[in-house]
Formats: structure tokens, C-alpha cells, sequence
């Protein structure tokens, strides 16, 4: 059977728009893998965490970072003096402490970290 070039036409156009649908389609299911969401989004951020637990109850600061408040007072003075500690751009000395007391008394993943103190997997691993 042979078709004439109108139908020849209509059929390369009907494919043509299929095509472009087609590869439409996988571009929006595509860009929403890639949809970028903010994923800690707590009210509290680290440092406002570490405020709450220093001007808190004395044995909630020691259940959650393995240490009374003065000997954290003092260890952060310490590590500031002698052994280098300092703020960053995102992050104080004092969470930073907070942060690896926290990881190291109660245990938990980066991941767990990343929730707990709002920074990403680069800040906590820092």
C-alpha cells in the first residue's frame, strides 16, 4: 500500500508531536526528582538548641550531652585556649562541642545529627 505525501506528512507530524510529548513528559518527571526542598526545617536551630539546654535543667544538659554544664564551660574554654576550637562562618565553638558530645554520648548518625542541629551532612562531619 502506498500512501500519498499528505498522508506521508500527516503521519511524520503526528509522530513528531508524540515525540516531543513524549520527551516533554520525561523532563517534568525528571526535574522533580531534582526539585530542590528545604529538609531541616526544626524552629530551633543548633545554637538555639545548645542555649535551651545551658540556661535548662542541670540534669537535662547532662542527659543529653554526658556532662554536667561547668565541666562543659570549662572544656569549651579549654579547647578554645589550647586546642584551636573557634566559631566558623555557620557554626559556633560552642555547638560545635555540642555537637560531638551529643554524637558521642548518645550515639547517633550523621543523619540523626543533621536533624537534630538543622546543618547538612558537610557541616556535621566537619
Amino acid at each position: 500500500m502506498s500512501l500519498d505525501n499528505d498522508t506521508r506528512r500527516r503521519v511524520a507530524l503526528m509522530a513528531g508531536i508524540t515525540a516531543i510529548l513524549g520527551g516533554y513528559a520525561a523532563v517534568i518527571a525528571c526535574a522533580s526528582q531534582f526539585e530542590k526542598v528545604p529538609q531541616h526545617t526544626s524552629i530551633l536551630s543548633g545554637q538555639q538548641w545548645v542555649d535551651e539546654l545551658r540556661e535548662g535543667h542541670a540534669r537535662r544538659f547532662k542527659n543529653k550531652l554526658g556532662m554536667s554544664k561547668h565541666v562543659f564551660e570549662k572544656l569549651l574554654e579549654l579547647l578554645k585556649k589550647d586546642g584551636g576550637l573557634k566559631d566558623t562562618w555557620y557554626v559556633s565553638a560552642e555547638e560545635q562541642l555540642a555537637i560531638f558530645l551529643h554524637f558521642a554520648h548518645q550515639v547517633l548518625p550523621n543523619r540523626g545529627l543533621q536533624e537534630h542541629f538543622q546543618h547538612s551532612r558537610d557541616t556535621i562531619s566537619k
